[in-house]
């Protein structure tokens, strides 16, 4: 390996040999360059800058990407080529940066000045392509990666080829092996979306019919177990009855009948025996008797009763419609309430929520957090990361209310 060495040198001319006692070496070269990118991953690291749990999330669906990259070259159409396959409905932003030379370094965080003064970009794509170590060295500075972490919006790194990693890969949101996978990570692909979409529809479709077939099986639970049937069953009854009835008042007509008729037929040969002498009376009797017979004809009784009867089920109907249509009512106040209940529904209208920054506890009061402390605000699309830079009494409007 080639090294720079200090130490003492003795020769021996008799010899013809030089002897080099070594008190201090280090690599040369791209030994050196791998050296000082040790000690500066050493000192971010130290700063807690490489800590997993730092990096931010990549945005699902972002709606504006911005790239940062060399305007010639190859790496800014295979990105433009590569989200316009997989994600055209993204607006993509190209901030131009130096990638490789003398002024490359402060070109990048120039750039990256720019992007941060940029509003409504979901995510960054820090490109460049394949090199040699030297030509790639431009993002193992310092500056470079300062400006990575101070990025407003999450980094995605595609530098160099699959086997090349930068120290700004390493303080980066998101690694990517090329530029092209770096715009792959970007966004997620159009065509799985739509399928994603049909598959929810088909699933909400089938989700639908099964609650409407659950609640036409609890109907007919209701009709076949509670007083439906008893109802029925009770009208059913009661026509068993009249009917019965009906027969017997047939049956006990036709015998009266029969008396009536064979006792007309004794008045009728008594009263032509008599005719001379009790005509006038047994012509009022017989009178008599057909108006008592006509005032117990079954008839009246029989449609005064299915009169009662038609009334009753009427009733029966009403009421029980009037039942179903006050549930019905009460199901749908109950679920407008518990629409306006929803916490998606008052985020909507421009509030938000603060949580601390593991997201595990809302705060409700100023005394809940410390100047310093890290939290986030959730609106109702996205959220944010704030930094407390100082805490205030209680605000005017509530003391107004």
């Amino acid at each position: 390996m080639l090294v720079y060495a200090r130490g003492r040198i003795t020769h021996f001319s008799t010899q013809g040999m030089t002897e080099l006692i070594t008190y201090y070496m280090e690599p040369a070269g791209r030994g050196e360059l791998e050296l000082k990118m040790k000690k500066l991953l050493e000192k971010l690291d130290g700063e807690g800058l490489l800590d997993p749990n730092k990096k931010r999330t990549i945005p699902k669906y972002p709606e504006r990407i911005a790239v940062i990259t060399s305007s010639t070259g190859s790496v800014i159409r295979d990105i433009t080529n590569t989200l316009d396959r997989r994600w055209p409905v993204a607006e993509l932003v190209h901030i131009h940066a130096d990638v490789q030379g003398p002024g490359a370094v402060k070109s990048i965080s120039e750039a990256f000045g720019k992007l941060n003064d940029l509003d409504n970009i979901d995510l960054v794509i820090l490109a460049r392509g394949g090199g040699s170590t030297e030509d790639l060295w431009t993002f193992n500075t310092e500056a470079v990666a300062r400006s990575v972490v101070n990025s407003k919006y999450p980094v995605i790194t595609g530098i160099g080829h699959e086997t090349d990693t930068t120290v700004a890969d390493y303080v980066a949101d998101l690694r990517a092996a090329t530029p092209t996978a770096a715009a792959e990570l970007s966004a997620p692909s159009l065509q799985d979306v739509i399928n994603k979409i049909d598959t929810k529809t088909k699933q909400l479709r089938e989700t639908c019919l099964q609650e409407a077939n659950t609640r036409i099986q609890l109907v007919e639970y209701l009709l076949n177990n509670s007083v439906f049937p008893s109802v029925i069953y009770k009208i059913e009854r009661s026509g068993l009855m009249i009917d019965d009835k009906i027969e017997r008042l047939a049956q006990s007509w036709q015998l009266q009948k029969r008396e009536k008729i064979d006792e007309i037929s004794r008045l009728i040969q008594v009263s032509e025996k008599l005719i001379h002498k009790k005509n006038r009376d047994r012509l009022k009797m017989l009178s008599y008797l057909a108006e008592s017979l006509l005032s117990l004809n079954p008839k009246i009784f029989v449609k005064s009763s299915l009169e009662n009867l038609k009334r009753l089920l009427y009733l029966i109907k009403s009421n029980t419609e009037r039942g179903i249509n006050y549930s019905i009512k009460e199901l749908d106040g109950k679920l407008r309430a518990l629409s306006t209940l929803n916490p998606g529904n008052v985020l909507k209208r421009g509030y938000a929520i603060c949580t601390k920054w593991d997201n595990t506890e809302i705060v409700k009061n100023v005394t809940a957090v410390n100047v310093g402390e890290n939290l986030l605000v959730h609106f109702y699309r996205g959220n944010i990361e704030c930094e407390v830079k100082g805490k205030r009494g209680e605000s005017k409007w509530l003391k107004n209310h």
